[in-house]
């Protein structure tokens, strides 16, 4: 059970027949694997290396320094993606409260808990920025999935939506 919740993003909970949670986990899509970035790094660390190799034979040796900084920023840049890669968001829906747990990949966690009956999802629509998923509720907002593509922020939007009135039904 634990490998297939870790592939879906929606779990659903019904603990007893009086108490139903739902919870969504968001992360940030990335196609390259940590077994994908080693091989780039090889196959990039020997593209270097061989016109570090290159370059000394033409008798351009001062290049090489310049080639092993570009290494470094290279492997700074990949490990910085990969690293937020790893940064997650956990809804979970009761029809009393709505938790969102916001992790960062370092594991700074931040708790937020809004009461079920008030609370709204909408995509905000920005000019020159992503669009944003807000939960609305009384008269505070919270923005979550700042990683997601709009596409997906608007269809999670309305789902979560659908959520928060079969919720407020349940009570």
């Amino acid at each position: 059970m634990a490998d297939n919740a870790k592939k879906t993003h929606w779990h659903h909970e019904k603990p007893d027949s009086k108490t139903e949670i739902l919870r969504i986990t968001l992360w940030p899509y990335r196609s390259l694997s940590s077994r994908g970035y080693l091989y780039l790094m090889i196959g990039f660390v020997g593209l270097i290396f061989t016109l570090s190799l290159l370059f000394y034979s033409l008798g351009a040796w001062p290049v090489i320094g310049f080639l092993g900084v570009e290494i470094g920023l290279v492997w700074l840049v990949f490990r910085l993606n990969l690293n937020a890669g790893r940064n997650f968001e956990q809804i979970s829906i009761t029809p009393c409260a709505t938790s969102v747990e916001k992790v960062s990949w370092r594991g700074d966690t931040h708790h937020f808990k809004i009461p079920s009956p008030w609370v709204k999802a909408s995509c905000i629509k920005t000019n020159g920025r992503s669009d944003k998923l807000i939960l609305s509720y009384h008269s505070g907002q919270l923005e979550i999935g700042s990683f997601l593509p709009p596409r997906e922020k608007a269809s999670l939007a309305n789902a979560l939506n659908e959520i928060f009135e079969r919720m407020r039904g349940a009570t």
